[in-house]
């Protein structure tokens, strides 16, 4: 029986679409692990942001060991600079530090040095349009996926301004579909608990969900990129926002999120759907790499034992 099942999972093609999620992102290495212990041979990977990030350095033929030393022997004063402001007319943080953090993954590698086909979900920050890249240079495609707006500047490409693929398409199962995938494996970060805000931000956050369960995909978009730009104005003579800024401000992209993404997954819904339990990390807790592998790990495994791609 078993050996029937082997062979069954080798003449399918399987794809794999790997959601933003910001640090609960790094689960995506322990669910690799899983996949792989499961002797599962993934065809085609699309990832949005931090999903682009760990499904390109994969694609790009990084063992899963390999992703995981990099995860967990992070540069952290490297990251520090990452996430330090800057005076930009574009940006509050300095981006040529994350380049400088990307490189060290992908170097100089273009779409053609891949090992397994891959594509990295961006969004217009012009038109507000989904723009998948497949080709050209691998760097530039990844820091287009993971770039935050107003976190980061939005990177050109051709005509297109490009920021995070989450904020169009956070987990892009329709994505890999398009691929004609007999079986698609989804890793959907957006639906446990918020990003460590505090009590005192509560009752504001609550009024920002209802307004946008009301509103269309499209009005959901336009609301993310309208009212942070408002706030920061408001604090324009302010030299730092200050947490309370950052904290509405990334909500209100996580709330963004978990609407278009449970939209999305809808109308393409997945053949399995692991949704790692990561409510208790923050935004930016990479320091905890191993605790959030450990995480994707145990909730890919548990959930993969039950379905054999008969």
């Amino acid at each position: 029986m078993i050996k029937k099942i082997e062979q069954r999972k080798e003449e399918l093609k399987i794809g794999l679409a790997l959601g933003s999620g910001a640090a609960r992102g790094l689960t995506h290495i322990g669910v690799l692990k899983a996949i792989e212990e499961n002797g599962i041979k993934i065809d085609y990977i699309s990832g949005s942001s931090i999903g682009a990030l760990i499904g390109g350095a994969y694609a790009i033929g990084m063992s899963v060991e390999e992703i995981e030393n990099i995860a967990l022997q992070t540069n952290w004063k490297l990251m520090a600079k990452i996430f330090s402001p800057t005076i930009s007319l574009s940006s509050l943080v300095n981006t040529n530090y994350l380049s400088e953090f990307l490189s060290t993954w992908f170097g100089n590698k273009t779409f053609d040095d891949l090992k397994i086909p891959f594509s990295a979900v961006t969004s217009d920050i012009q038109t507000g349009e989904m723009v998948v890249l497949e080709k050209g240079d691998l760097l530039s495609a990844i820091r287009a996926s993971i770039s935050i707006p107003i976190l980061f500047s939005p990177v050109t490409i051709g005509k297109h301004k490009l920021v995070d693929g989450g904020l169009v398409n956070p987990t892009p199962v329709d994505v890999v579909k398009k691929m004609q995938m007999d079986k698609v494996i989804a890793v959907n970060l957006r639906r446990f608990g918020t990003y460590g805000i505090g009590q005192e931000n509560g009752k504001q956050i609550i009024e920002v969900n209802k307004k946008v369960k009301e509103l269309s995909l499209n009005e959901k978009i336009q609301y993310f990129i309208k009212h942070p730009i408002e706030y920061l104005n408001n604090n324009a003579n302010e030299k730092t926002p200050d947490p309370k800024f950052w904290s509405v401000l990334y909500q209100m992209f996580i709330i963004v999120q978990v609407q278009i993404s449970d939209l999305t997954m809808q109308i393409a819904k997945p053949d399995i759907l692991i949704e790692p339990d990561t409510g208790e990390f923050k935004v930016f807790e990479f320091r905890k790499a191993k605790e959030l592998i450990e995480v994707g790990y145990k909730t890919a495994k548990k959930q993969l034992k039950n379905n054999d791609f008969v």
